[in-house]
């Protein structure tokens, strides 16, 4: 369908360093591949079903004055904290801790490269 979110490309100087973070943080398993130009290229399969079928995501944020633009890709977690430590582990680093939005939690970090992320973990609410 046209005019809906398809895909997110994670621009990097090391993608071999790149595809070992993200294996080791999530368990995805990452695919190299060579386009038709030669450049290394890696594809992500997180093995996962769609979260809601036919969801597709994506918003607009005012950012921190002062703050340059950015696109945050948000990554669906069971327990945020023990990823934070993860990401830690992996040389990467904590921008923003967890913190509540609605009855979830979400928190940002950064991969080696500099890349920000956050991370969204869903709580379930008492008595449900």
């Amino acid at each position: 369908m046209a005019n809906s979110w398809d895909w997110v490309e994670i621009r990097v100087k090391d993608v071999e360093r790149a595809a070992a973070f993200f294996e080791a943080l999530f368990g995805w398993k990452v695919v190299q591949e060579v386009p038709a130009d030669g450049t290394a290229y890696c594809i992500f399969d997180t093995g996962g079903a769609p979260r809601v079928e036919n969801l597709r995501r994506g918003g607009l944020w005012l950012r921190p004055q002062g703050q340059a633009p950015a696109v945050v890709p948000y990554i669906l977690v069971s327990d945020i904290d023990a990823a934070l430590r993860k990401v830690q582990d992996l040389g990467g680093c904590v921008v923003s801790p967890p913190r509540q939005q609605g009855t979830s939690l979400c928190a940002d970090f950064r991969d080696p490269e500099g890349n920000l992320f956050g991370l969204w973990e869903e709580q379930v609410e008492s008595g449900a």
